[in-house]
């Protein structure tokens, strides 16, 4: 992967870093943090550019850690994709040497007549 080289201006700081990832992807990170920044800013009346941004910091870092609590704690939402096509396929089996019904009307279905 190339390397990508992203401007970040931030609390009055400027610079530049070098990173694997997508440029939008950075500036969608960049962009992130100014907007924790800016709410810790405006709730909690800090105008140190240090001290907000270790604030939002934290806030970052106690979303992080809720989100893996609650990951671990969920059962895997993913089913194994592999069990439930072979209850399918077994039901279908099943279903297939299963004798032919007939409907209302004395036709059967899956069968001679």
């Amino acid at each position: 992967m190339t390397v990508e080289t992203v401007r970040v201006e931030l609390l009055g700081a400027s610079f530049v870093i070098q990173t694997d990832e997508s440029r939008e992807y950075v500036e969608s990170l960049i962009a992130y943090l100014r907007s924790k920044i800016e709410t810790v800013r405006s709730s909690s009346k800090v105008d140190d550019p240090l001290k907000a941004s270790i604030l939002a910091g934290i806030f970052l870092v106690d979303e992080l850690y809720r989100e893996r609590i609650d990951a671990s704690a969920r059962p895997s939402a993913a089913p194994d994709i592999g069990a439930v096509a072979e209850r399918l396929i077994a039901k279908i089996d099943e279903t297939l040497r299963e004798e032919p019904e007939a409907d209302a009307s004395g036709q059967s279905f899956g069968g001679e007549p």
